[in-house]
């Protein structure tokens, strides 16, 4: 291409500069047709506006579930020449589709059939990539049909080339059917915060559809997804949080995690050590990952579900097991540890951690930092205050840990990232980190959780962050 041309596409391209998925596809639209872009065809998914030029063409859908996946493939397949030159693809706010790709021409309908037979026996690398994306797609989407190989699916580039493009396609009309009958189900096969626009599709070639059955389309979505979050809230209310295992949050929230990796660390530590207590050890989950455990393994829990949870998980290791009184003494004489460990403790107790290690001993720990997940706490209470948010600080904790008599060598911070993915998730981590939100209960807090629940179906989650700190001391 020469550089003239690269030059003008990137002009062309330029209004799309920094678009991403908080941008509607109304804005994508304005924007192209500000920069003089126009209409050169629409269809039931999706309508497509011409560059200045005439050589791109932007294929924009408010709702289209598979045209990521068209998307993938065109980027996929690009070496073998036998799909479109996709310059740009974007996924928009509420599930809406962005493909820029270079401007195709029609091909006859037998041109285009002997293209997809040739396709089939000779080309066995588009064929796998055809395939393989397609099978992605269908893993992920309840809606994806077969594969298409209408001949109107091949078009030539202005190259002369024969290319194949829509492969996929979302079974619209089962699709649509469920979501007017069965409204209920259908919400439940895809997310809210990418079915947005599902009533605003052009139906250009299978409408027209009248606005008033749009919009009771769009109503009855609505309360269907109300009535969803009721019942995530109730089945959240009664699940168990016993233990401090967080599986119940699979695939319904996620955090990220320290680069220091603290099991690995607590592996090693406890591996090496004769007389070993880890503080507040909840069900005993993270020590229970490690292989070997020390010589001599003692825990402590002050919470008695959890402690039962911890004598049936570590027991049968030979731990021992002390159900302490919250703020009570570590069960251990002077000097007799040489390693104290605790992931998340409520408090440290460092005159104690100091009191039990040995001279020479280490403390391991991973701590809870300061301001964790305040932006889903302050969606609750409101505002917290300068001290509260201070609460947990490194630099405090470190110095109440010298002050004790312990050297700190080492210290490390990392911030990550929380997602929530459904109310039902916030409702069960609210039960199970009773500290975040004391007062918690779901009826008390009822309003709170419908923004929240609201809040979740624009963004697809709620993001909050956490803060967290590895320190390891030495007994002086």
């Amino acid at each position: 291409m020469p550089a003239s041309a690269k030059h003008d596409l990137a002009q062309e391209l330029a209004p799309l500069e920094g678009v991403g998925s908080s941008i509607t596809y109304r804005e994508v639209e304005a924007l192209l047709r500000a920069a003089g872009w126009t209409d050169c065809g629409a269809g039931d998914w999706a309508s497509a506006l011409v560059s200045p030029s005439g050589d791109l063409v932007a294929r924009i859908s408010p709702f289209d579930p598979v045209g990521p996946f068209t998307a993938r493939l065109y980027e996929q397949a690009a070496g073998t020449g036998r799909t479109p030159r996709l310059h740009l693809h974007r996924l928009l706010s509420g599930g809406a589709d962005l493909q820029v790709m270079e401007r195709l021409l029609p091909v006859p309908s037998e041109e285009a059939a002997t293209f997809l037979e040739q396709v089939a026996r000779q080309e066995p690398e588009l064929a796998a990539v055809v395939r393989r994306v397609h099978e992605e797609a269908q893993q992920a989407l309840a809606w994806c049909g077969p594969l298409d190989t209408n001949p109107s699916n091949v078009m030539r580039s202005t190259d002369g080339q024969l290319v194949m493009i829509d492969p996929y396609y979302a079974d619209g009309p089962n699709l649509y059917a469920q979501a007017g009958e069965d409204p209920d189900r259908f919400v439940t096969t895809i997310p809210a915060s990418r079915r947005h626009h599902l009533t605003e599709i052009p139906l250009t070639e299978s409408g027209p559809w009248p606005a008033a059955e749009r919009e009771a389309l769009a109503q009855s979505l609505l309360e269907a997804d109300r009535r969803r979050a009721e019942q995530l809230i109730t089945e959240a209310a009664a699940a168990d949080v016993d233990g401090w295992g967080f599986g119940h949050l699979d695939g319904r929230a996620a955090e990220e995690r320290p680069e220091w990796g603290y099991v690995g660390l607590l592996a090693e530590a406890v591996a090496q050590a004769g007389v070993a207590i880890d503080l507040d050890t909840g069900g005993g989950e993270v020590l229970g990952e490690c292989p070997q455990l020390a010589a001599e393994q003692h825990v402590t829990e002050s919470w008695a579900p959890n402690a039962e949870r911890a004598r049936r998980l570590l027991g049968p290791r030979g731990v021992q097991v002390h159900e302490t009184a919250p703020g009570g003494p570590i069960p251990l004489a002077d000097g007799a540890a040489d390693l104290v460990t605790s992931r998340h403790p409520v408090a440290p107790d460092w005159p104690e951690i100091a009191r039990v290690l040995a001279p020479g001993g280490e403390y391991l720990g991973q701590h809870v930092g300061p301001t964790s997940a305040f932006a889903l706490i302050e969606h609750f209470i409101g505002p917290t205050t300068e001290a509260q948010r201070r609460g947990r600080h490194p630099e405090d904790e470190t110095a109440a840990a010298e002050a004790a008599g312990l050297e700190i060598t080492e210290l490390r911070t990392a911030r990550l990232r929380m997602e929530f993915l459904d109310v039902g998730a916030v409702v069960w981590i609210l039960r199970k980190c009773v500290w975040w939100v004391p007062d918690f209960d779901v009826d008390r807090y009822r309003e709170q959780l419908r923004t929240m629940d609201a809040i979740i179906r624009h963004e697809g989650r709620f993001v909050a962050h956490s803060t967290r700190h590895l320190i390891r001391a030495r007994r002086r």
